[in-house]
């Protein structure tokens, strides 16, 4: 979501370009690549609806959101939500922000709904608050072989409530690096976890910005 129509939201110019490259990044790896820019209220609900009924109820599928976007935070961070580009300023008319608005709460209930295997959230934007506190090679590291036997969600923010993101983002293009790079490869065993990407994140981006994913 880069082209706001609320004044009150900056535009984000590189988001087209930065998700151009985590798209052949993605399709280097083998994922199958659905990419949406600039949804309103009703289609950025739609596209996650759309897309678990569809993906979300074979067990053997393993997916991957990647959202890049305005974020918010409401209640000293108690609830964050997506902002869609037809999202008015919550500080001008929150009630109107509300109803168009996508509530954090909701992707929790859509990964709990999900019966597929694995599914890794990653959200360029800082809006998490407190909410997240809450055929195979035979030669794969024992670690490995556990992490994907057993169903798992993991959700990985730019930043938290407190944190601003730049306009340029900082998380997206380490994000990039760690995959195509095998920087995120933290023990060297050829794979890269969700946890040793997060924690990549976490080491690299700080660097850059004042944000800590």
């Amino acid at each position: 979501a880069s082209n706001y129509k609320d004044p009150g939201w900056a535009d984000l110019e590189s988001i087209p370009g930065e998700l151009k490259q985590v798209e052949s990044l993605l399709q280097g790896q083998g994922f199958i690549v659905e990419k949406h820019l600039d949804p309103d209220a009703d289609e950025l609900m739609g596209l996650f609806e759309e897309f678990i009924k569809r993906y979300g109820y074979d067990p053997y599928n393993r997916l991957l959101f990647f959202y890049s976007g305005h974020g918010f935070t409401r209640q000293e961070g108690k609830k964050g939500y997506l902002v869609p580009v037809d999202a008015p300023d919550p500080y001008r008319v929150e009630l109107e922000f509300l109803q168009k608005a996508l509530p954090m709460s909701q992707i929790l209930a859509w990964a709990r709904q999900s019966e597929a295997k694995h599914s890794l959230y990653l959200f360029d934007s800082c809006f998490s608050g407190t909410i997240f506190k809450t055929r195979a090679l035979a030669d794969r590291p024992l670690q490995i072989s556990r992490a994907t036997v057993q169903p798992v969600r993991q959700f990985i923010t730019a930043g938290g409530a407190g944190d601003t993101v730049p306009a340029q983002s900082t998380f997206t293009p380490v994000f990039i690096d760690a995959i195509a790079y095998g920087y995120g490869d933290l023990n060297d065993d050829g794979y890269i976890s969700g946890t040793e990407l997060g924690l990549y994140l976490q080491q690299k981006v700080p660097l850059h910005v004042d944000q800590l994913p």
